[in-house]
Parts: structure tokens; C-alpha cells; sequence
């Protein structure tokens, strides 16, 4: 048997040397820091709750659910899954059966409503799969007649590190001919720190007629280019399309590329995408939970030295989307899978385990979204003109879009620091 401490593994967060250093090894956030950096001095802390109170003393400033949810949540949400610790609002989630579900959860909205201004809270995920940690707007009370029913969620937060901004107008709606209801949104799923580009040499060559990547990446996985050496060489430039492709054993004639299921979206796959040498093509696994892979077969043993991949989507600006969370490369050998190398980005970034503070600009004109503090999505607002509620809510999911709904859940909770609220200084 292999052992994985044979490996000599380089994982690089560069990925183009126009958006990054060259040869950089520094995660992503590095890429952050050349980005604008909200300045609170010219802002005005108008409203905040730092939950330095005695539980009973959450009601206040909150209002708890107490029911179930429906729609795509599994789970009921109760006062008493809220619950002031230390300082800290601890939105709970137990595995018990209440009011038709098999979980409950906790969740809360203010008494007070907010117009425009800069809305932050600090907190730490769920730390393990499965649970959406929300950080949102929306107009609890009351809907000011002809304004659009607004929903922005300044994160849903999945574990270790995925954070989704989404913009939702819930008034205009659309049937198509099947029937299908759907409503105008804007959703991004971002991953703001992780590794785009994998780099894996190994210190002994490996003989096989089979190679795969397995992943139980909670959303789909996305690779450009797949590429697999049989020497131990200096990895190519992303920049450019590789001069001599046939370096690429992944990209063989007699290869043979099985997956257990593509992208059916909108977005173009085909396995082929993932090693016909151009960057602009990918291919997109299967969503949601669940083991996803693509394998490569070889009608004659191959010896394998070093592979590279990039993985997600790369932005202009730099930054990424959907990148991958865990996997694992594994060779055929003695009729059995073998792991040859593990990654689970939780090690290194895991957001169950790190404060981070969320944040929201708003005006009539934009909607800019902030990662400790530095901005890294900005959006036209076309639809929210009227105040709204702050909700922050802990949910368990359907289809298990934050990943699989385990019994590791119980007991855990999403831990809130503060939620502050300012407005421009005059």
C-alpha cells in the first residue's frame, strides 16, 4: 500500500499571473487586500446589539419564531433555540421532532426597521455540514404598498468557507409552459479563500490504468483543464494553452473519461471540456450532495509523476466562485481504489472555526457586499427602496444545498458576536 507522507505536495493559490504574484503561495485573501476597504469613520454607528445581556433580554430588540418553516427549510424554529451565551447569540440546531420535522433550529428578526446605511455582523458558522447560516434583510412587518418584496442575503453561509450574496425580488414572478413559478434573483456563490490551481508532485512515480478525483463538494465541482505528467517537471504557466499538449496524459487518444454525472444547467459540460487544453471551457459536475468524480482510463499502464488542475471559476477581478472543498485523487491498484493524496480546504480556512464580519452598503443606487470589511461585490439595486428588517436564522435545508443533513449537526450552533448598523456621516 501507498502512503499518502510519501507525497510531496505544492498546493498553489495562483492561478494567471495577471491577476496574481508569480509563484505566490499565499491563500486568497491576499488578493482581498488590494481591494477598496470600507472606512467607518465616515459612518455613524446609529443601531447596534452586541448581546452583552442576559438571555431573557433578547426580546427587546427580537422577535423569535416559534413554528415550522416549509418551502425548502426541514426544520421548525423556536425562541429557545436562540439562546444569549457569554455574550454571544447562539442559534442552535437539534435533532429532535417538533412540529412535523425531524430538526429544529433558531432564528431571529428586529423589532426595528432600516433604510439605507452599512449593515455588519460577526460571526462563526455551523462547523460541519449541512446548516445555512444567514445574515439577510427583508420586510418583516409590513410592505409599503406599490414597493417590491425585497430579500437580500448579505451571506448564507455554508460550511467550511462558502459565502452566498443573493438579491431576490419575491413580487415579480414568472410561469413558464411547464408551470414552474420562478422569481427574478441574483445569486452568487463565492469562495474567497481557497486554492484555484492544485499542484501535486510526488516524490515516487505511480503505475496505473486508471485515475480519478472523488469529491463530496456540497455544490457541483467545475475544472477547466485536468492535466496529468508522467515526469516530474516544472508545472506549466496557466496563462497559456499547453505548447504540446500530448505532455498531458489526461489527454490522450486511447483515454477514456467516465464521470457519474454532468452539469444539466445552463452551463455547457462535457468531460472532454476538462482536458481539451482551453481555459474558457469547463466541465461542471453534478449539484448538490453526494460523491462526484472524474475518472481516467488508460488502455495500457501509465507512469504518473505530478498533476495540476484548476478548479472553480475564476473572475476578471480575481477572485473565485465555486470552488472545490474536498477531494480526494485515488489510482486503481490491486483492484481496489487507492487515495494517493487528500485535500479538505477546512483545514486551512474553515469559517466554523474563524470569526468573520459580513457586511451590506446600501443605497437607492447600489448594493455592496464586504468581506472583513473589503469590498468584493457590487450590484445595481434595482428592486429595494423601502425599509426592511435584519433576520439572522439558522436552517437546515432541502436537497441538501448546504450539504448532507447528519447526525454531526446536533447539538452545534451558529454563534453571533454583533450586528451593528450605521449610516453615512452628513
Amino acid at each position: 500500500m501507498f502512503e499518502i507522507n510519501k507525497y510531496v505536495i505544492i498546493s498553489c493559490f495562483s492561478v494567471l499571473s495577471s491577476l496574481y504574484a508569480q509563484n505566490s503561495k499565499k491563500n486568497q485573501n491576499m488578493v482581498l487586500n488590494n481591494y477598496e476597504r470600507l472606512d467607518l469613520d465616515n459612518w455613524k454607528l446609529v443601531w447596534q446589539d452586541e448581546f452583552d445581556y442576559s438571555d431573557k433580554d433578547l426580546e427587546k430588540q427580537w422577535v423569535s419564531q416559534n413554528g415550522p418553516t416549509g418551502d425548502f427549510v426541514i426544520c421548525s424554529r423556536w425562541r429557545e433555540n436562540a439562546e444569549v451565551i457569554n455574550g454571544v447569540l447562539e442559534l442552535k440546531v437539534k435533532k429532535e421532532q417538533k412540529a412535523g420535522e425531524d430538526w429544529t433550529c433558531g432564528n431571529v428578526w428586529t423589532k426595528a426597521t432600516f433604510g439605507y446605511g452599512y449593515f455588519e455582523a460577526r460571526y462563526k458558522y455551523v462547523a460541519c455540514y449541512g446548516a445555512n447560516n444567514s445574515f439577510w434583510l427583508w420586510p418583516k412587518f409590513r410592505l409599503p404598498e406599490g414597493e417590491k418584496a425585497c430579500e437580500v442575503d448579505i451571506n448564507e453561509g455554508h460550511f467550511p468557507n462558502v459565502i452566498n450574496t443573493n438579491i431576490h425580488n419575491w413580487t415579480d414572478k414568472d410561469t413558464a409552459p411547464n408551470g414552474k413559478v420562478t422569481h427574478e434573483s441574483d445569486q452568487i456563490h463565492h469562495t474567497l479563500t481557497g486554492e484555484p490551481v492544485q499542484e501535486i508532485k510526488l516524490e515516487e512515480a505511480v503505475t496505473t490504468k486508471k485515475l480519478r478525483l472523488i469529491s463530496n463538494t456540497p455544490s457541483s465541482i467545475q475544472i477547466s483543464e485536468f492535466r496529468i505528467f508522467k515526469r516530474n517537471m516544472a508545472f506549466p504557466n496557466w496563462e497559456k494553452a499547453l505548447g504540446n499538449k500530448n505532455i498531458n496524459l489526461a489527454a490522450q487518444k486511447d483515454v477514456k473519461i467516465i464521470t457519474n454525472g454532468n452539469n444539466s444547467g445552463k452551463l455547457e459540460s462535457k468531460p472532454n471540456f476538462a482536458t481539451d487544453n482551453k481555459m474558457e471551457t469547463r466541465w461542471v459536475s453534478k449539484g448538490n450532495s453526494g460523491e462526484k468524480w472524474i475518472e481516467f482510463q488508460w488502455t495500457a499502464p501509465q507512469s504518473i509523476n505530478a498533476i495540476q488542475f484548476l478548479n472553480g471559476c475564476v473572475q476578471a477581478d480575481g477572485l473565485c466562485k465555486n470552488l472545490i472543498t474536498d477531494y480526494k485523487i485515488q489510482i486503481w491498484k490491486n483492484n481496489t481504489w487507492e487515495d494517493i493524496y487528500e485535500y479538505d480546504v477546512s483545514k486551512t480556512s474553515n469559517f466554523g472555526e474563524e470569526y468573520h464580519t459580513y457586511g451590506l452598503e446600501w443605497d437607492e443606487d447600489y448594493f455592496k457586499f464586504y468581506f472583513d470589511g473589503k469590498l468584493y461585490r457590487k450590484v445595481r439595486n434595482k428592486v429595494c427602496f423601502s425599509k426592511t428588517n435584519i433576520l439572522l436564522s439558522l436552517a437546515l435545508l432541502k436537497q441538501a444545498y448546504a450539504g448532507p443533513v447528519t447526525d454531526d449537526l446536533d447539538g452545534k450552533s451558529m454563534k453571533i458576536d454583533y450586528v451593528r448598523y450605521y449610516k453615512p456621516n452628513k
